[in-house]
């Protein structure tokens, strides 16, 4: 694929995908926090992503957007170790991996918006290719 048609695709097909998948997260999120399942706002956006080239894959946007960041906004304030906790709960679902994936985010990062600690990963990482290609004789 050429790279002006990666930025096309980036820009113009995939940029409301991007939105509605935000917005989703951020409507459970408020949900969560309304109902007390929650005792902190989460909210999250795109940004700028780890510029560490180990980060990339085949699918990542250009650096200024491919960072998927979930922020602690409002309520009690988080510990490390629950942002540790957060990533890995939102990395161990597949399928929420694999659409950050293919919706060209290549860092996911949960920080405390209010104190400015964070933690990111690698999304590739955590992408499981086993399953049903694993298995002989299919």
């Amino acid at each position: 694929m050429s790279l002006l048609n990666k930025i096309l695709n980036f820009f113009v097909r995939d940029a409301g995908e991007r939105r509605r998948f935000m917005t989703e997260f951020n409507v459970n999120a408020s949900r969560s926090f309304q109902s007390l399942f929650s005792d902190t706002l989460y909210e999250a956006l795109s940004c700028e992503g780890n510029e560490d080239t180990s980060y990339r894959h085949e699918l990542s946007a250009p650096v200024f957007a491919s960072g998927f960041e979930v922020q602690a906004k409002a309520g009690r304030e988080i510990t490390v170790e629950e942002i540790v906790m957060i990533g890995k709960i939102i990395l161990s679902d597949q399928s929420i991996v694999r659409r950050m994936y293919v919706l060209h985010w290549d860092t996911l990062i949960v920080c405390e918006a209010r104190t400015g600690r964070s933690v990111n990963w690698r999304i590739k990482d955590f992408l499981n290719f086993g399953g049903l290609l694993g298995i002989n004789g299919l």
